[in-house]
């Protein structure tokens, strides 16, 4: 699937909580995104995989489709990766998956980049993947506060397994940014 002309879909898979609270994310990210909340089960591997191909097709049907960019919060992250792993061994590519409080989960062999609430999730996440930079929040912030108001939560944009070297920002700002990389790679792409 290719862009519009000038937004980049981007999945997001949320987990058990408050849709408001999902449609407060929403709100945060910038206009040169096309969200695609997934209404299903944030645990079910299987129903994110099918909501991914009534989305965008089957990834093996030869139609040339533009890598895949998703975003998970919480137990959004276990359906996704699952549905992402199955997505490549069909023939897709992924270009990014953010995972945001996906703490406990190993997301290997993908493109990830972690946003924890805190240190300790950030710390403890690491080995079980680490992307190219990671953010966590300083000061600590409740799970949901993040995922609810992510321009309100200030952190620390860290490259791969740094702990306290990194660059200040809010989180919302550090997603803007990945997400503006993964738009700028999606209109070369289809050149």
């Amino acid at each position: 699937m290719a862009p519009h002309h000038t937004q980049l879909p981007v999945v997001v898979c949320p987990g058990f909580h408050n849709a408001k609270l999902t449609q407060s994310w929403v709100r945060s990210l910038p206009t040169f995104i096309e969200p695609i909340v997934l209404e299903t089960s944030p645990i079910s591997v299987q129903a994110v995989y099918q909501a991914l191909t009534e989305t965008f097709g089957e990834p093996s049907d030869g139609a040339e489709k533009l890598p895949v960019v998703a975003v998970r919060f919480s137990a959004g992250v276990v359906g996704l990766v699952g549905a992402i792993a199955q997505w490549q061994q069909r023939g897709g590519t992924c270009a990014q998956l953010i995972a945001i409080d996906g703490w406990g989960v190993p997301i290997l062999g993908m493109p990830v980049t972690r946003i924890s609430h805190d240190r300790f999730t950030h710390v403890t996440t690491l080995p079980l993947g680490a992307g190219e930079t990671n953010f966590y929040a300083t000061p600590n912030v409740s799970h949901l506060h993040l995922w609810e108001a992510p321009e309100s939560v200030s952190g620390i944009a860290v490259s791969g397994w740094q702990l306290d070297s990194g660059v200040a920002m809010t989180a919302a700002d550090y997603v803007r940014r990945s997400l503006r990389k993964q738009w700028n790679s999606a209109f070369n792409w289809r050149s």
